[in-house]
């Protein structure tokens, strides 16, 4: 078997044993143009539950059901998502559908989308959406897709076209059938006896159940138990599920599944094939690792350049390090989603094996540095840098606790908030000692009351002076707790700045809020 799983199509190969298989499509198009609209009036309107019921829950992708055909419809690729698995090698989608709406006409993002379909080098159809809005004007899309060199059947070209409106369903059935004709065109086959195989199209860690990967069968079957290498992972199936979210024991192409079984989530655009053993699978994996890998010292994230602090921001350094690629890239980006906008993690170095001397000595300059490691050892000359430069170590072999740990660290070293509330004011009437930061003076209380102990700001008109804290506070000569608006009073505290006569002290109290990530 192939390491690496690649699809080819009916005229790249000798096909004996293979049927023609569904479609598989990507909705693309500029942001708000309806693209959202046309997948959800798809999916609700039920043209493809036939007998079996709706179509309810997605999985990141979902299969239809129009004309006697199974169509399935990519529910989460942007642009980037769908770049991202074309720089991998793997063409998840077999024919894209462009949405240009008629009343807004070609966009940026429409013509990104349209590189996208043609740099996959995979057929596409045009939908002209919102053609029930009084400002539709489907001749003026076409003549803009046409200076852009796409020419549409009935203006001398021959891309298929669809005038459609989302909200009413008016067109919808006659796109399918243009999705339906450009996949046969296309003569998509596939067959069961190939080795399973396909593309992860999501993957995530879900805290109940583990890795979860959603993948695209382009080739074969998948069953329950099979042995399957996605990328550097390696996993036996120990769920499978539909697009309903119904447990299967097996699946065949052109269909989503959600996989559970893997350590660790495979990246999102790996290729997968499915092993008899568990050994084979794992030589797969092995052999995607080592291509996959560049000369020691370049598989790392470099060091970022230098940046300036945003006031009231923390930032932490940190290293990553993992036993393979796939886990490095994982975790990566499980890290970005911990971001936060009072916290500025900064990953000056992620890469591949065990944790060394280097990397402490990497981050020894730098407050608040974090060392996280995945499946890999920490040698005890590191361990013991660490320990005299302060640099936090954690290792785990288990992705949520290095993610819980990792969390509540973070939220150590987030800046607290800090809320004020005003309690009184004064008005500076005499100083009778200004020695050093002690100050002696009497004033009269204005508004709110003047507590003993209470901090304090010196404000001279609307400037700020310096700050104190109230150390001792007297009325008529004898020691009180706290002196009520409309009262003179004499003072003692400490203080950090100018005081002078006609100031005004304001006390305060201060809250102190220890901020959680995300929250």
């Amino acid at each position: 078997m192939n390491q690496e799983f690649y699809f080819m199509d009916s005229k790249e190969k000798q096909k004996t044993d293979e049927i023609p298989r569904p479609p598989v499509v990507v909705v693309m198009g500029h942001i708000d143009h309806g693209k959202t609209t046309l997948l959800d009036f798809i999916r609700s309107s039920n043209v493809a539950a036939g007998e079996a019921g709706s179509i309810t829950q997605h999985i990141g992708a979902y299969e239809v059901e129009h004309n006697g055909t199974h169509i399935t419809f990519l529910d989460t690729p942007g642009h980037e998502s769908f770049s991202r698995m074309r720089a991998r090698g793997a063409l998840v989608a077999d024919v894209a559908v462009l949405v240009v709406a008629a009343d807004d006409g070609v966009k940026p993002q429409t013509l990104e989308a349209l590189r996208a379909a043609k740099d996959a080098h995979i057929p596409f159809v045009v939908a002209i959406s919102k053609i029930d809005t009084s400002e539709a004007d489907s001749n003026r899309v076409k003549g803009e897709l046409a200076g852009e060199g796409v020419l549409l059947e009935g203006w001398g070209g021959t891309v298929p076209v669809a005038e459609i409106s989302a909200r009413t369903g008016q067109g919808i059935p006659e796109l399918l059938d243009l999705v339906l004709l450009v996949s046969e065109m296309e003569e998509l086959t596939a067959s069961r006896e190939h080795q399973g195989g396909g593309i992860v199209i999501e993957s995530h860690l879900d805290r109940q159940r583990g890795a979860v990967a959603t993948i695209i069968i382009k080739d074969g079957v998948l069953r329950q138990g099979d042995w399957m290498q996605c990328g550097g992972e390696v996993g036996s199936i120990r769920i499978m599920e539909n697009s309903r979210g119904e447990s299967v024991k097996e699946a065949s192409f052109s269909s989503p599944v959600r996989v559970l079984g893997f350590a660790f989530p495979p990246a999102v655009g790996d290729t997968c094939s499915v092993y008899a053993a568990k050994q084979e699978a794992e030589e797969a994996a092995l052999g995607y690792i080592k291509k996959e890998k560049v000369p020691a010292g370049e598989n790392e994230i470099p060091a970022p350049p230098a940046q300036e602090l945003t006031e009231g921001v923390a930032m932490v350094p940190l290293v990553i390090k993992t036993d393979v690629a796939g886990s490095r890239e994982a975790l990566e980006w499980e890290v970005a989603r911990l971001s936060d906008s009072l916290l500025d993690i900064r990953i000056l170095r992620s890469g591949v094996g065990d944790i060394s001397d280097d990397d402490v000595k990497l981050v020894s300059g730098t407050e608040q540095a974090i060392i996280i490691g995945f499946k890999v050892k920490v040698s005890s000359s590191s361990a013991s840098l660490a320990e005299r430069y302060g640099v936090t170590i954690y290792t785990a072999d288990i992705i949520y606790e290095l993610l819980d740990w990792l969390r509540a660290e973070l939220e150590k070293r987030m800046p607290p908030e800090i809320s004020r509330a005003e309690e009184g004011a004064l008005r500076v009437l005499k100083v009778f000692k200004k020695n050093g930061a002690s100050a002696v003076f009497g004033g009269s209380v204005t508004r709110g009351v003047i507590r003993n102990g209470a901090k304090f700001e010196i404000m001279r008109g609307n400037d700020r002076m310096g700050t104190g804290t109230i150390t001792n506070t007297q009325r008529n000569k004898v020691d009180v707790k706290e002196v009520s608006g409309g009262f003179e009073c004499g003072l003692a505290a400490t203080v950090e700045g100018q005081l002078e006569e006609k100031d005004t002290i304001i006390t305060f109290t201060e809250t102190v809020t220890q901020k959680k990530l995300g929250r």
